[in-house]
């Protein structure tokens, strides 16, 4: 009988409510809650930074608006993302796994550290008149049209680009790869539905913050910023001082990791096994890397047609900077609550339910609601002025931000956990380039298929065009693509169940 056997059977069995609400054995607690708390901090400084760049480039950006996040997403984002996963890849080949996350969370920090106190002070000097723009706009060729303004307020997407990819490195690629080492096999399903639950709190309290100081309009509101520009950077620094704690406390403790499953690889079997372009190949060459990656890709295009769409509803609805900052941190806590309900009845639904049923609720519910949404945003479109005696505009945000937060709870608290749980019948090497192949290149994919999409429609097809002029053509993409997901789950499923009970077993 192992150590975590031997622990669970000198801790009481759980109860009937317990299963359900909170099945975590006592002596796990000093694991479990310092990880909860390491996602914690990695998503209030995501909730913020996502918050605060949209709010940037919508209001703030001068000929900015909704129409200049696809084409941020594909032509900035998408080559940082690269760049990202090649230094992620080196510093793990030269530091190895632990110094590479200190490294990467330090150039963040820096990062927002410089945009705090250089570059946002001075952005009126440092970016381009609004007469500037528009003669740019008028003098180059027209599918520049929503480029230039990308340029001329190059603060602003810089700000954009970095925060866009705090959520691939620090979430997707340092935490869940170090979750994936640190979690044992029979905590796995207990543990990451409720990492969700005990972080929703860091979504809770960053949409918390941006509310009540985006109460405040104008200079004071701008003065706010700072501020909360400043708390994103403590709690990037605090991400780092919990991670060294469970590394010092934690890891060498043999009763709350596996020495095995987190053998660190040496120097030079990182040199040879961790290379992205063999991640890359893994994508084409593993079909069950490559549903994996489609499960993320189609994730990501769905999820950013429907989000791109309300954006533009929500710049329409509410055009005060500080008013539309505050229905942003509004959503962060609606997304926060719903992740927690959600979580409680998903850590049963792991352990009680199939992995498919489980990872398919998160496309089920994008297609329904995403599809009412949709329906609601044509209404108004047909010249329809209320709905039930409120303004359709206003009406049709609201239910877009509820529609937007209930599909961002359910892929927090159910597509993440399922995802992950995927990754752990592979072995250590596959896990590690697949992982990485999978999050960063398929994770950006999604985003940027969706702004090549976005981009085409307003920047080629008919240059200069809203993305509301579109609708007919960007719901049938939607559609397909949420199809296309579900089936996605439907042959992975059976893939996972096999190499499971391979790694059972082995294990026995």
């Amino acid at each position: 009988m192992n150590e975590d056997t031997q622990a669970r059977t000198k801790s009481k069995e759980f109860s009937k409510l317990q299963q359900i609400f909170w099945p975590i054995y006592g002596y796990e607690l000093k694991k479990f809650l310092p990880m909860s708390m390491l996602m914690f901090c990695i998503l209030f400084v995501y909730a913020m930074v996502r918050n605060l760049k949209d709010t940037f480039i919508q209001h703030y950006a001068i000929c900015g608006g909704t129409e200049l996040m696809p084409i941020l997403k594909l032509f900035f984002v998408m080559p940082a993302a690269f760049f990202a996963v090649i230094l992620f890849t080196f510093f793990i080949n030269k530091f190895g796994s632990t110094k590479t996350f200190y490294i990467m969370i330090s150039l963040f920090v820096l990062f927002y550290t410089v945009f705090l106190f250089i570059l946002l002070p001075n952005v009126n000097i440092l970016h381009a008149n609004e007469a500037t723009v528009r003669h740019l706009q008028e003098s180059l060729p027209d599918f520049l049209h929503y480029t230039i303004p990308c340029f001329t307020n190059w603060c602003y997407t810089l700000f954009y680009v970095v925060s866009e990819t705090w959520s691939t490195i620090a979430l997707s690629s340092l935490f869940w790869q170090f979750a994936n080492r640190i979690t044992k096999e029979s905590e796995a399903k207990r543990f990451y539905a409720l990492y969700s639950l005990i972080s929703s709190i860091g979504v809770i309290l960053s949409g918390g913050v941006l509310s009540a100081m985006s109460k405040a309009g104008g200079a004071e509101f701008e003065r706010n910023v700072r501020i909360l520009i400043s708390l994103c950077i403590l709690f990037a620094v605090t991400t780092m001082v919990i991670f060294y704690y469970i590394n010092a406390v934690i890891v060498p403790d043999p009763k709350y990791c596996d020495p095995i499953q987190f053998r660190l690889p040496s120097k030079k079997m990182h040199k040879k096994d961790i290379d992205v372009f063999e991640g890359i190949k893994m994508l084409i060459k593993e079909p069950y890397i490559a549903l994996m990656a489609l499960l993320v890709l189609t994730y990501g295009i769905s999820d950013n047609l429907l989000e791109t769409v309300w954006k533009a509803q929500l710049r329409y609805a509410v055009p005060d900077p500080s008013s539309y900052a505050a229905m942003m941190g509004f959503q962060s806590i609606i997304v926060g609550f719903l992740t927690i309900c959600i979580t409680i009845l998903s850590t049963y639904m792991l352990r009680k339910l199939s992995w498919k049923f489980c990872a398919g609720v998160t496309p089920i519910t994008m297609l329904l609601l995403g599809l009412m949404f949709f329906g609601l945003v044509c209404y108004s479109n047909g010249g329809h002025q209320n709905l039930y005696g409120i303004p359709i505009d206003v009406a049709s945000a609201w239910i877009g931000l509820v529609v937007v937060a209930l599909v961002r709870s359910t892929k927090y608290s159910l597509f993440d956990a399922t995802k992950n749980m995927a990754y752990r019948p592979l072995d250590v090497d596959t896990k590690t380039k697949g992982q990485a192949a999978v999050e960063i290149i398929a994770g950006r994919g999604g985003k940027s298929g969706a702004a090549l999409v976005n981009v085409f429609l307003t920047n080629i097809l008919a240059v200069g065009s809203k993305i509301f002029a579109h609708l007919y053509t960007i719901i049938p993409i939607f559609m397909l693509t949420v199809v296309g997901w579900i089936i996605s789950v439907f042959r992975l499923s059976p893939r996972y169940h096999e190499k499971l009970s391979k790694q059972n077993t082995t294990n026995s």
